[in-house]
């Protein structure tokens, strides 16, 4: 096989110890310059490469290097600048002139090449040549085209990867860069940046370590573009990867605003929120809280588990006092548990005339939320009212005349002990649903027929202006019973019942045909 790169000739010269930098060098200028290789002679392969540089443009070259020069198809002096970057440290002095005319020497970074520079009259001549002139083997040769295959398939999946991939030296200098990579710098830096070498740092301040997060801004369009960046060491490079994190960037922000919103929205309740996460910590409450329980604010920002809350509102004597330690534990677990299926609702009676409501309930994720809600005006109310209804029964139970209350829509509201001794059957409870036709039924029963009921029923339906009026009715035992029909505020009537008086004429005839 013959070789038409010298650079090339070199790379083969080492032989497998030339290092992995060398060998994807070779494989690259290979699948190249395939066939201008077969043309090359073989005697050529120790020839040096040989550059003149003025004012930043190579000026002549020996045979290798004007070939060398041609095969790598693009611009003469950016070829040359990133075959230089790509292999030595400080490539930079290399091609400029020396100020004093002293020669410089550069081994590469794989050890396998040699530069030196010289500077006469401002012109730089710079020669490339190999460490060593050991011809390669047959062995070589075949291990080196096992690779070629290998090495173009990773060249191919790192230049079109969708994501940033880029090799700087030990110095912070890109010695290689993938396509995107490149497009990179076009937008961040403009295509003239792109076209000259080494190539600008995307990302002056990243440096070998954990991944980070670092963003861009677009020359053209003045938007930033967000990068989660890893590195990986190579030697004394460092490979770097940069993957878009727009979309994590924007649902985070997302995130966070909702959580601000959500928190300013908690700040408002009167209402205690302490929501446990899976691991049963205190992972979100708000003012509330503290204000209902007296737990300092520095207690819950510790995020406490929640037994340890538990025992801070015990010690608080914020919640209602146990028997004994253990039951009082062994109720906690209970707690926890029908907290988690959503079933937890306790009213707790507190020192100080306090009742709090405490509700659980679970949350995705295995999480759940304890509400805390002081409902002690509410009971208060709740027991003035009751007072007020057991007075009012009381002073009722008190009149000697019988007495029902139905509502506007008939519904039978409260009768007094008179009432219950005079019909004998009554709804279970004052808040019974029994309606007024339910009722006159009873009344009709042990009473003579009359039209009075019936006349009751439309008067306690009656939603236009109503007036006070009266009736008598006789029992079925011949005593009569004084009927005394009442309006009363909000479309409600009360019946008043009181024996004496002589019947009507109406009934009489009735008991008559009776």
């Amino acid at each position: 096989m013959f070789f038409s790169d010298p650079m090339t000739a070199i790379v083969i010269s080492v032989g497998a110890s030339g290092g992995l930098v060398a060998l994807m060098y070779l494989a690259l200028k290979i699948s190249r310059q395939r066939a201008a290789q077969r043309r090359f002679r073989a005697s050529r392969i120790n020839d040096p490469l040989m550059f003149l540089i003025n004012d930043g443009a190579v000026v002549d070259a020996n045979y290798s290097g004007h070939f060398y020069l041609a095969s790598l198809g693009q611009g003469e002096m950016r070829g040359l600048k990133q075959t230089l970057h790509g292999q030595f440290d400080d490539a930079e002095k290399l091609l400029t002139p020396s100020r004093h005319g002293q020669m410089i020497r550069a081994v590469s970074r794989d050890g396998a090449f040699q530069a030196i520079s010289e500077t006469a009259h401002s012109t730089v001549r710079l020669k490339i040549i190999p460490q060593t002139s050991a011809l390669p083997g047959k062995e070589d040769v075949f291990r080196l085209n096992a690779l070629e295959g290998e090495l173009e398939t990773l060249r191919a999946a790192t230049e079109n990867a969708p994501y940033l991939v880029w090799r700087e030296s030990s110095s912070g200098v890109p010695v290689w860069v993938n396509h995107a990579y490149l497009e990179a710098v076009k937008k961040t830096f403009g295509i003239k940046a792109a076209r000259e070498w080494p190539l600008p740092r995307l990302f002056p301040e990243l440096r070998r370590g954990n991944p980070v997060r670092l963003s861009l801004t677009e020359r053209e369009h003045e938007t930033t573009e967000w990068f989660e960046c890893h590195s990986i060491p190579l030697g004394q490079d460092s490979l770097f990867t940069a993957f878009n994190a727009n979309s994590t960037v924007k649902a985070e922000n997302q995130l966070r605003e909702f959580m601000q919103t959500l928190t300013q929205t908690f700040a408002q309740l009167t209402i205690g929120l302490a929501i446990f996460d899976r691991s049963r910590n205190l992972a979100l409450f708000n003012p509330s809280l503290n204000e209902l329980t007296n737990l300092p604010v520095d207690f819950l920002a510790r995020r406490p588990h929640l037994s340890d809350f538990l025992d801070k509102l015990r010690e608080k004597k914020m919640m209602p006092e146990p028997r004994d330690y253990r039951s009082w534990r062994d109720s906690m677990a209970e707690l926890e548990a029908a907290a988690v299926d959503g079933s937890y609702s306790e009213t707790w009676s507190l020192p100080g005339n306090l009742t709090y409501r405490v509700t659980g309930r679970p949350h995705p994720d295995g999480a759940i939320a304890f509400l805390f809600e002081d409902i002690s005006a509410e009971m208060t109310l709740n027991r003035h009212f009751r007072q007020e209804v057991e007075m009012g029964q009381a002073l009722l139970d008190n009149m000697e005349d019988a007495t029902a209350v139905f509502s506007s829509s008939g519904v039978y509201l409260q009768s007094n002990k008179a009432y219950r001794d005079l019909w004998g059957e009554v709804p279970d409870d004052t808040l019974s649903a029994s309606s007024v036709t339910d009722t006159t039924r009873v009344w009709h029963e042990k009473a003579h027929p009359t039209p009075i009921w019936g006349d009751l029923r439309d008067f306690v339906l009656d939603q236009g202006d109503r007036v006070e009026w009266t009736g008598v009715v006789q029992l079925r035992d011949g005593r009569n019973l004084d009927c005394r029909f009442i309006p009363l505020s909000g479309g409600g009537t009360q019946v008043i019942f009181r024996f004496g008086g002589d019947a009507p004429v109406e009934t009489k005839r009735l008991l008559e045909v009776v």
